[in-house]
């Protein structure tokens, strides 16, 4: 029965390799690649063998998109500063840590207020210190608002500054290619003539 059985599946299973036709023809046809002859084989060779070691350079400063979102989590800016991108890092810090430290003023205003409050035992004291702790407390929520807006705008410009720097970084890389004659590969030193 196992004969069977083991004779009926390697036949299932070589079925469908024998019943293919392999055309070599069309698979060593270097033409619809747009070589014409071994000549462009070899040149597309040494240009891709090229452009793999200036991909290889570009790896080792291109940044990480992952890591510049996780630092702009953390702390707003953080990622921009490692993009190269100052002057947004600058700004979005400055911003969250004003926004951020107005909100604990006015908290702290209103906490004030509602201490007296919890302390007043006549009613127009009462009434008086709970709308002075009101107006405090309110703006504290609205700028943490706006630190919270400026905190998802920090993680959505990273990805954006992150990309653009990468995209230049290639540039750059492909630019010092071409105009350098002595350029560090991963393979050590290179002299083109």
């Amino acid at each position: 029965m196992r004969i069977l059985l083991v004779c009926l599946c390697s036949l299932l299973i070589s079925f469908p390799v024998l019943g293919q036709t392999f055309d070599i023809q069309a698979f060593s046809d270097s033409t619809k690649y747009g070589w014409k002859d071994y000549n462009d084989r070899k040149q597309y060779l040494q240009d891709l063998s090229h452009r793999q070691s200036l991909l290889q350079i570009y790896e080792l400063e291109a940044q990480p998109l992952n890591a510049n979102i996780v630092k702009s989590t953390l702390i707003p800016g953080w990622g921009q500063f490692s993009t190269k991108a100052n002057t947004k890092g600058t700004v979005i810090l400055g911003a969250e840590l004003v926004l951020i430290g107005t909100s604990l003023f006015f908290m702290d205003r209103a906490m004030d207020n509602y201490r007296l409050y919890k302390k007043a035992t006549q009613v127009e004291d009462i009434e008086s210190y709970y709308k002075d702790a009101q107006v405090p407390y309110q703006y504290s929520f609205i700028l943490m608002g706006f630190a919270g807006i400026v905190w998802v705008y920090n993680v959505f410009d990273v990805i954006q500054s992150t990309q653009a720097y990468n995209a230049n970084l290639w540039k750059e890389v492909l630019e010092r290619s071409r105009n350098n004659p002595l350029q560090i590969t991963p393979n050590g030193l290179e002299l083109r003539f």
